[in-house]
Parts: structure tokens; C-alpha cells; sequence
């Protein structure tokens, strides 16, 4: 016999061997193939039994880490074998039968010793050793009515049994101490494994957010303790709370149907007030978005009443009553974009639309009571610092008034930048910014261009792109693209926010501590971003199938260091027929064209900025006048834009500014830096009534330690890698963002430290210290 016919005798008798072993116990088709996989499985389950086994052992001798890594061994077996066997096609009753018993094994017996021991000197044996047996018994009821039950194939009926060991596993490896009180956790997760509270399954959890993934990833790696109990509490809970969502759809049926997509807006026009001849109020704030309103809804509920708010427009809203080009968004979710003391359940989306946020912002008007304090049409001109009455002269459009305190709520998102194009004044056409759209625009069988590719631009392109005859789309830099994870929110999902407020809050922590992770690879170490770049290159991949298309869309700079896009369809809109991108750069603009910097010429009807804004370049800045009579404007000129806790200005007193110099979270909700600011302004004034100062002005120096700190901490953080954004100044500096945890920004600006300021008392005259009782 030669060598090959003795190899094929050889793997004949092993391709036999499952047969022979197993007998017949695989239904269906028992080719060598199949038992051979068949066998795989099963030595899986096996080794899950031994493992379990081995655990049970283990804790009976004391050794409780080995004990714990042969629970969470049995748990990885026994989720492998379950898997295999539904790929294969392998599955049986007596794989069944034997998976029970592995689970019997490792998750009721070998379970309720490893707690027992681990236990033991921790709480008193009365209490220890009727809950190791109520979690035994709770498992095997769990196992055997998963045996009988009809299968679900969305969720568990009950907490899974394994759940339990893995939680207490982990919590021995990560070496957590024991306390009386983990006896109460244990005895509740096993109650919660007879109940028929609805439980995810894997194949619902593979199907959350992506973010979820990299975030939990990270979380873990950074603080495995912390991260792991954390998410094991969401999964604990969520049973109760999916329980909970079922009982409000049975109680209230209606609740089911979605209502309309955007409910009409009721709210009736905001009467117009004037100024009165000689007015004087205590607080002057300067725009009514939502900065200046979460400042006047805190003056508000403080009982506060002496204070105006001036909005150059005819309406509140500020970039959300502007921004009304199709398409119009926000990128960070609902349930994070409103004010912590106005949480609204009826958002209809996860990410809010311009309608819905202007609407929510005329709401907060009339629930809180600001529309006797608001002057709407009043453009504030100039304004004034004067030494001698410790006052600042306010000229607006429609008069003048005089003001104790100014907060600038302007925000830097309120002037639009048009970029400086050779020709552009000849252009015959029509030429619009997108912070200007006019809805009334008619883009029907029209050649339109759009320059500039931001966020604002990534959201129209797709809404106009069906509409015009040929679009160009002039792209400077490509951004970075991931999918946006937007759904209609259902009626029961509001129901239960509006029944139960600390559900909606719980939301809002959960999506801020998931965005605030993402600071971990902004400013610590890029890498962690790395899962973020790979799903914006899936996408891109996905979306586009054109090799030189997609490689125009690449960016070739480090992800985050400009802001990061959500989008469906972008990418599709840009692949249409009759939209063509042209990466080559603008040479000039003729009067009914423009020609690119490869000398192509095309003929327009329309151009279209998206161009951003001038937030390095605050257009207030070029209105206020501080102690010395220079404008604001001229110093940052010299120096950029500065201010100490982006809030107080030296050289300005009594000057505040919301949304100021690096107050801009680059990985969080911007509200969470205002508000934070908000209640900085709120205990200065506080402070100032209570220690009879009239005039508070941040020192220099203590401005100047400021800057230096936000600059050495800004310094290798992935916004400086590089590209060009609007986050950065003329000289290269980023003047925007926060450099760090929104948390750090909110500690900083914990209370007002009167000790940074230069206290004046109504004769103008410097004071050495407030009254010791007011100190604080």
C-alpha cells in the first residue's frame, strides 16, 4: 500500500470516527463533513461542562481567580457551541440536552459556590448562604423554562442565567472586595432571572449604534472597573425598563401611533417692545439664541426681573432661526441638545431639525416667562464702559439704555464668511450664503454651484441635488463622513419620557458619557480614533464604487482635526449624474461662470456658500469699548481672541461672554459649556450683591496664566495636526474648542473666584478684599 493510500485509509477512519462515537444522535444528512462539525460542537459543550466543573472545584478549595477564569471559559464555550452549531446547521436534541447540563453545571452549581466562597467574610452565613441557594434555584428554573418555552427571537424571558456568573466572575478578576451588600446584588440578580422581563439578545445588541462598540471598547480599556459595571447596570436594568415601555403601549394603545412629523407651530408672533427713553436695567444681554436665553431663563428663576434681552432680529433662535436651508439639522442628539432644566420628550427624531429646534426655543419663551424682557429688531451698535457711574452705555438700533452688567450671548455662529473670490462682485446671478437662504429660491432646471464642503453643505447638497439641472460641488478638503444614526422617536418612547422625567435623564447621560469619551482620542492619544476612521472609510466604501470618486472624497488628514460629519446622503447625492465634484480650486468668478484652477470654465446659474462662519472673528468684538476706551476688536487683532475662562476679558469690567474664546466642546454638546457659564455669571452677580461690589474685572495676569494653560494643553491634540478648520485663528491657534472634558470646563467655572478679579466699589476705587462673610 503506498503513503497516499494509507493517508486516505488514515482520514477515512477519522472522518468515520464521529459517526461511530455519535451514532446517530445528528439528525439529517451524516455526511464525514457534517459529524466532523457535529463533533466540533459538542467538544465545545464539553469543554464548557469541564470548565464548569473545574470551577465548582476550584471554589471548593479556595481558589477563587481560577475559579472565575473557568466560569468565564464555560460562558465563552457555551455562547461558541450554540453559534457553530446554527452556522453548521448541526444542531440536535442531544446537543440541547448536553448544553443544558453545561449550563447547569457551570452557571447553578459552580456559580452559587464561587459566590458562597468568595462571600464568606463579608456578611453573616444567615444571609450568605439562603441567597447562594435562591441563586442556585433561580438558575436551574431559569434553564428548564428555557428548555420548554417557545423561543423569542428578540429577546430573553428573564435575565439570562448566564449573566449572573459573568458578573460575579469579572467583579472577582477585577478584583473587586466583597461587602454585605453585594449579597442584596447577587439575591436581585437572581430574582430577575424568574421573572419575564424582556432581555436583548445578541443579535439586537450587534444591531445598536456603532459608536457603542469603540466607546464600550475604550471605556474598558481606560477603566475596566468602572466600564464594566457600568455597562452590566444598563444590562441589568434594561430588562425592567423594556418592561416597563410594554406596560405603557397595553395601558394606552394610542400611544403607539406616531404623531404627525412636525406639529404645527402654534406659538403666536412675540409682540415687539421698545425701549424706554432713559433705560437702565441691571443685566444687559446681547442675543437671544440659546445662550442669551439660558442666561435670561436662570435671571428668570431667580427671581431676577431687572434685565433685557437685545436680538437684532424680529424673532428668537439666533443659528436656528437663520440656518433655514433645506435640509437643516443638528449632529449631537435631542435629548442632549435642549437646556437641563427644559428636557423635552417630544423630540420626533434623534437628531433634532431646525424647525423643531426653533420651536423648542419659542417654547421655552412662553414656559418660562421672557417675552417682557426681550427687544427684539434692537442691533446693538456699540457699547461702552464708563468709569465714573461703574456702567456700560449700550446704543442699540432703537435707542440707547445703560446697563449695571453686559453678558455678549451672540454665539460664535451668528456671521457668515464669504470667502474672498477674484470676479465675484461681477457675477451676474444669484449668490447666497447658507446661513441666508431664501426658501423662496426656485433651483428647478437651474446650473448650481456650491462651495465648500462643511456640515452645512453636506446637509443641503442632498435636498437640492434632485431639483437642479447640473450641480458642481467645489471642494477645498474632503471631511470625514460616518453614518448618521437617526430614527423617528415612537409614542411609547415619549410617553415614557413624559411619565417618567428620570428616564429622559438617564438618556441624556448616557449619550453625554459616550460622547465625552471621545475627548480620550481627541487630545490623549489619536489612536483611539482609529475605530471612528475605519467606519468613516467603510462608508465611504461603501456609498461610492467609482475608484477616482472615492479617492476625491479621502481626506488626507488625521480624523477630528476638522469637524466630523454625520451623513447617509452625501455620499449618494455626489454620485448622481448630474452632480460633479470638482477638487481643483477656484481661479476666479465671471459674470455668468466660474472657471477652477485647472482653467475649466462652467456656466452658472446660482452659487451657494458653505462656507461656515466667523468665529475666529467675533463681529461684536469690533462693538465694545472697555476702561480704556479701546475696542475689543483692536486687542484680539494684536493677540487673538483671549479671555479668561472664555468668559471675562481683562480690561473690560462687568463685561461677560457666553460661547467666548475655547469654550467650545469639540467632542460634546455646547450647551453643557454655556450652562456652565451661565452659572458662573449668575454667582458673580450673586456675589456682587452680597459683597456691595459694583464692578468686577478679571486681573491680567490671571487672563494670561489662562491662555497659557489652554494653549500647553492644547498643544498635541489632534485639532493642531495639521489641516486647516474654522476652529483656528489667522495665526494657527485654536481659539474655539475646550481643551479637554466638558466635566473640567464645568469644575473650572464651579463658582466665581472673586480672588481673579480687580473688586470696585460705586466710587470707581479698587477694593482690597470683599467682607469676610461674603468670601466663599
Amino acid at each position: 500500500m503506498s503513503i497516499r493510500q494509507r493517508s486516505q485509509a488514515v482520514l477515512g477512519l477519522v472522518a468515520r470516527w464521529p459517526a461511530q462515537c455519535l451514532g446517530t444522535l445528528l439528525p439529517g444528512e451524516q455526511t464525514p463533513r457534517r459529524l466532523a462539525r457535529f463533533a466540533l460542537v459538542t467538544l465545545c459543550t464539553v469543554t464548557a461542562l469541564l470548565l464548569g466543573f473545574s470551577a465548582a472545584l476550584l471554589a471548593a478549595r479556595g481558589e477563587l481567580a481560577w475559579a472565575a477564569a473557568c466560569v468565564l471559559g464555560s460562558f465563552a464555550m457555551d455562547g461558541l457551541d450554540g453559534a457553530l452549531a446554527r452556522k453548521f446547521g448541526v444542531t440536535s436534541p442531544f446537543g440541547a440536552q448536553l448544553d443544558s447540563l453545561a449550563d447547569l453545571c457551570g452557571f447553578g452549581v459552580a456559580t452559587p459556590l464561587l459566590a458562597y466562597h468568595w462571600m464568606n467574610d463579608a456578611a453573616p452565613q444567615y444571609l450568605i448562604v439562603p441567597t447562594c441557594a435562591i441563586l442556585a434555584a433561580s438558575a436551574m428554573i431559569r434553564l428548564a423554562r428555557f428548555n420548554v418555552q417557545p423561543k423569542d427571537t428578540r429577546y430573553f424571558s428573564g435575565l439570562p442565567a448566564a449573566v449572573p456568573p459573568v458578573i460575579l466572575a469579572g467583579a472577582i478578576q477585577l478584583g473587586v472586595e466583597p461587602s454585605a451588600g453585594y449579597v442584596g446584588l447577587i439575591g436581585g440578580l437572581a430574582v430577575l432571572m424568574v421573572t419575564t422581563f424582556p432581555y436583548a439578545k445578541i443579535g439586537r445588541l450587534v444591531g445598536l449604534p456603532w459608536w457603542v462598540w469603540p466607546i464600550s471598547v475604550t471605556a474598558v480599556i481606560v477603566s475596566p472597573m468602572t466600564a464594566c459595571g457600568l455597562l452590566s447596570a444598563v444590562y441589568v436594568a434594561s430588562g425592567p425598563v423594556l418592561w416597563a415601555t410594554e406596560r405603557f403601549r397595553r395601558d394606552d394603545p394610542a400611544l403607539v401611533v406616531d404623531p404627525p412629523e412636525a406639529a404645527p407651530d402654534t406659538a403666536d408672533p412675540i409682540d415687539p417692545i421698545e425701549l424706554s427713553p432713559g433705560s437702565h436695567v441691571r443685566v444687559a444681554v446681547v442675543g437671544a439664541g440659546f445662550a442669551g436665553l439660558g442666561m435670561a431663563i436662570r435671571l428668570k428663576q431667580l427671581g431676577i426681573e431687572d434685565f433685557v434681552v437685545l436680538e437684532r432680529a424680529d424673532d428668537v433662535g439666533g443659528t436656528w432661526r437663520d440656518n433655514v436651508y433645506p435640509g437643516a439639522a443638528c449632529d449631537v442628539p435631542a435629548n442632549l441638545y435642549s437646556y437641563s432644566c427644559a428636557p423635552d420628550p417630544g423630540w420626533t427624531h434623534t437628531f433634532p431639525t431646525q424647525p423643531e429646534i426653533q420651536r423648542y426655543l419659542r417654547r421655552c419663551v412662553a414656559q418660562f416667562g421672557l417675552e417682557p424682557h426681550l427687544r427684539l429688531g434692537h442691533d446693538v451698535l456699540a457699547a461702552e464702559w464708563n468709569d465714573d457711574s461703574t456702567r456700560w452705555c449700550v446704543d442699540t438700533s432703537k435707542g440707547q439704555l445703560t446697563a449695571d452688567l453686559v453678558v455678549i450671548a451672540s454665539g460664535p455662529l451668528s456671521e457668515p464668511a464669504t470667502p474672498s473670490i477674484p470676479g465675484l462682485e461681477q457675477f451676474t446671478g444669484v449668490t447666497v450664503h447658507s446661513a441666508n437662504w431664501v426658501p423662496s429660491h426656485d433651483l428647478k432646471g437651474k446650473h448650481v454651484a456650491v462651495i465648500g464642503t462643511g456640515a452645512s453643505a453636506v446637509q443641503f447638497i442632498p435636498e437640492i441635488q434632485p431639483d437642479v439641472a447640473r450641480f458642481y460641488v467645489f471642494q477645498r478638503t474632503p471631511p470625514w463622513v460616518i453614518p448618521r444614526w437617526d430614527r423617528t422617536k415612537s409614542g411609547v418612547e415619549k410617553a415614557l419620557f413624559r411619565r417618567l422625567p428620570s428616564m429622559q435623564r438617564l438618556a441624556r447621560a448616557v449619550v453625554y458619557l459616550w460622547r465625552e469619551s471621545l475627548i480620550l482620542g481627541l487630545t490623549v492619544n489619536t489612536r483611539m480614533l482609529k475605530p471612528v476612521e475605519w467606519l468613516a472609510r467603510s462608508h465611504l466604501r461603501r456609498q461610492v464604487s467609482d475608484p477616482a470618486l472615492r479617492a476625491a472624497l479621502t481626506p488626507d488628514y488625521a480624523l477630528g482635526c476638522k469637524r466630523l460629519i454625520l451623513s447617509n446622503d452625501y455620499f449618494p447625492a455626489i454620485t448622481r449624474d448630474n452632480v460633479e465634484l470638482v477638487t481643483s480650486g477656484i481661479d476666479e468668478v465671471r459674470r455668468h461662470s466660474i472657471v477652477s484652477a485647472d482653467r475649466t470654465e462652467r456656466v452658472v446659474d446660482m452659487i451657494i456658500f458653505g462656507t461656515g462662519f466667523e468665529s475666529a472673528h467675533s463681529p461684536i468684538a469690533g462693538r465694545l469699548r472697555g476702561r480704556n476706551g479701546r475696542l475689543l476688536a483692536d486687542i484680539w487683532h494684536d493677540t487673538g481672541a483671549e479671555a479668561y475662562l472664555g468668559t471675562a476679558i481683562a480690561g473690560y469690567p462687568n463685561l461677560f461672554m457666553l460661547l467666548g474664546p475655547n469654550t467650545i466642546s469639540g467632542q460634546n454638546s455646547t450647551l453643557l459649556t454655556m450652562e456652565a457659564q451661565v452659572e458662573y455669571v449668575i454667582d458673580a452677580l450673586r456675589f456682587m450683591d452680597q459683597a456691595g461690589v459694583a464692578a468686577v474685572e478679571v486681573r491680567a495676569e490671571a487672563q494670561a496664566s489662562f491662555v497659557v494653560d489652554v494653549r500647553r494643553k492644547m498643544t498635541g491634540t489632534v485639532w493642531l495636526s495639521g489641516c486647516r478648520s474654522w476652529y483656528l485663528d489667522d495665526r494657527g491657534r485654536n481659539t474655539t474648542l475646550w481643551p479637554g472634558f466638558t466635566r473640567s470646563f464645568r469644575q473650572r467655572t464651579g463658582r466665581f473666584d472673586h480672588e481673579s478679579y480687580v473688586l470696585r466699589g460705586r466710587d470707581s476705587k479698587p477694593l482690597d478684599s470683599p467682607p469676610a462673610e461674603t468670601a466663599h
